[in-house]
C-alpha cells in the first residue's frame, strides 16, 4: 500500500476541475491553461506520511480580505452577557447598535448567542488620538464548518456565510484481490467508505459479487477532509479509481462542470451516474437475493422474496436510489416494518423496509432527490437481524435490482475536453504510480 500526501487549504477539486457550463473558446483555453499551471506545483507538493513537503497550515480561520486591516477584538460571550452589552463596551452608540442588531438577527436569533459562543468585533482604527473607532464587521462561528459574517459598506449592513478552512490529504492506495474487495480492500487499508464508494462507481459495470476473481486489481486516489479539532469526522471522497478484472480496465474520474456539482466520468468522457444509484446504502454484504421462492427463515414457509437484502449496521443510512416523491413513510403491516417507499419517473418505484427510523423531512408526498438520506438501518417488522431490504418495480412488477439497468446521463461537452484531459492525465499518472500491493 502507497499513501501519498499533499495538504492543502479550501477545495483541490474546484480548483482543477471547475469551469462554467456555457464557456466560449477563450474561457476553455484559460481554464486549460490554469488547469495545466495546477499541475507542477501537485507534483511537487507530494511527500511522505506525516512528512509533507508543505509549511504547516495556519489552522485558525483567516478573516476575509476586507477586514484584515481592521482592528479585530475576540470575545467569549460569558454568563449573563448579550450581545447588546457587548456592543455598549466597544463604544457602539445607541443607533448603531440597533441597526447591527436588526441586521444579525435576520440570519441567527439572538438568543443563539450563549455563554461560550465566540464573537469577532471589527473595528475602524482610530486615524488621531480623538478619532472614534467605529463597528465594521461582526463574525460569529455557526458551526464546526461554517462561519457567518455581518459587514457595513455602502449598501448598509451585509450578511455572508462562508465555509472554514480544512486540511486535505491525497492518498492513494492499492490491492491484488485475494478473496473479496471488501475484504482486500480493508487489508490494504481502505476504509469501509471509500470501499463503499468504490463498489457505487462500477457498480453498472461489473458485479463485484459474481465477476470479481482472484488476480485482478484496484487502485484507488481519494482525498481525506478534515479540520484540526473538529468532532466530526473526515470526509473521504474518490477522485480516480481503476479496476482491472478478466483482463478488462474500469476507470472512473471526478469532475466538476459547475463549481460544486461533479459526476464520474471514464476515460472517454462519458459519465457512470445513472438516473438510478445502483446501492442504496454502504453494505458490508447481500444477505439475500431476489428469488421467486425463498424460505423464509421466520415463518418457515416457502415465498417469493422480491428484493434484495443488504447487510448493515443498526443506523446506517439509507439512500433514495433517484429523484422522486415519498408514496409513504411509517409502519406497514406484512412484515415491512418500518419503510418507505418512493415514486419515480418512467413509472418506476422503489421501497425501503425494516427500518430503524425514517429521516427527517421524510413524509408522504414530499419530495426526494438521488442520493437524500431518507431513513436508517434497523430491524423492524419480521427480520433476524439489521439489513435493508429493498425492491424496484415498474407497473407494479418486481424487477431483480441486481439485473437492473439504468442508461448513462450525458457525456463531456466538447468545450470542456482539454480541461478534462489535463485533469485525466494527471491522475493516470498517480494511479500508474500506485504499486498494487
Amino acid at each position: 500500500m502507497v499513501f501519498k500526501l499533499i495538504v492543502a487549504t479550501g477545495t483541490l477539486i474546484g480548483v482543477l476541475a471547475w469551469v462554467p457550463v456555457e464557456v466560449s473558446a477563450e474561457q476553455a483555453s484559460a481554464a486549460e491553461e490554469s488547469a495545466a499551471g495546477l499541475l507542477p506545483t501537485l507534483k511537487g507538493a507530494v511527500g511522505k506520511p506525516g512528512a509533507p513537503n508543505l509549511p504547516p497550515l495556519e489552522q485558525d480561520f483567516s478573516p476575509p480580505e476586507g477586514l484584515s486591516a481592521l482592528k479585530r477584538i475576540s470575545y467569549k460571550i460569558q454568563s449573563g452577557d448579550t450581545l447588546g452589552n457587548l456592543f455598549v463596551r466597544n463604544g457602539v452608540s445607541l443607533q448603531e447598535r440597533k441597526l447591527w442588531l436588526q441586521a444579525i438577527q435576520k440570519q441567527l436569533p439572538l438568543s443563539a448567542f450563549r455563554p461560550g459562543k465566540e464573537v469577532q468585533l471589527y473595528l475602524s482604527r482610530a486615524s488621531s488620538p480623538k478619532a472614534k473607532e467605529q463597528l465594521k464587521a461582526v463574525e460569529v462561528e455557526q458551526n464546526e464548518d461554517s462561519i457567518l459574517t455581518w459587514e457595513k459598506g455602502t449598501k448598509g449592513i451585509v450578511f455572508s456565510k462562508r465555509e472554514k478552512p480544512y486540511d486535505v490529504e491525497l492518498k492513494t492506495a492499492g490491492g491484488v484481490i485475494e478473496t473479496t474487495l471488501f475484504e482486500d480492500g480493508t487489508r490494504v487499508g481502505l476504509s469501509q467508505t471509500v470501499l463503499s464508494q468504490l463498489a457505487d462507481l462500477f457498480s453498472w459495470e461489473i458485479d463485484f459479487d459474481k465477476e470479481v476473481q482472484k488476480g485482478d486489481t484496484f487502485k484507488v486516489l481519494y482525498e481525506d477532509r478534515s479540520r484540526k479539532d473538529s468532532k466530526n469526522k473526515p470526509s473521504l471522497k474518490i477522485l480516480a479509481a481503476e479496476l482491472v478484472s478478466a483482463g478488462q480496465r474500469y476507470f472512473a474520474m471526478y469532475f466538476e462542470k459547475e463549481k460544486g456539482k461533479g459526476d464520474y466520468y471514464d476515460l472517454d468522457g462519458r459519465t457512470l451516474a445513472r438516473a438510478f444509484l445502483r446501492f442504496p446504502l454502504e453494505f458490508t454484504n447481500i444477505s439475500s437475493t431476489f428469488s421467486h421462492s425463498r424460505f423464509h427463515p421466520i415463518l418457515k414457509i416457502d415465498r417469493p422474496h422480491n428484493g434484495v437484502d443488504f447487510a448493515a449496521g443498526l443506523g446506517t443510512p439509507v439512500r433514495a436510489v433517484a429523484d422522486g416523491k415519498i408514496l409513504y413513510a411509517g409502519w406497514r403491516k406484512g412484515g415491512y416494518g418500518r419503510m418507505i417507499e418512493v415514486e419515480h419517473e418512467s413509472d418506476y418505484s422503489s421501497r425501503y423496509a425494516h427500518l430503524q427510523r425514517v429521516a427527517r423531512g421524510i413524509r408522504n408526498g414530499a419530495p426526494v432527490k438521488k442520493g437524500q438520506i431518507i431513513g436508517y438501518v434497523g430491524k423492524s417488522g419480521l427480520t433476524t437481524g439489521p439489513h435493508l431490504h429493498f425492491e424496484i418495480y415498474q407497473n407494479r412488477e418486481y424487477i431483480d435490482p441486481l439485473n437492473f439497468e439504468s442508461p448513462a446521463e450525458h457525456q463531456i461537452e466538447p468545450a470542456l475536453l482539454k480541461v478534462f484531459e489535463n485533469r485525466k492525465q494527471l491522475f493516470t499518472a498517480e494511479l500508474a504510480a500506485t504499486p498494487a500491493s
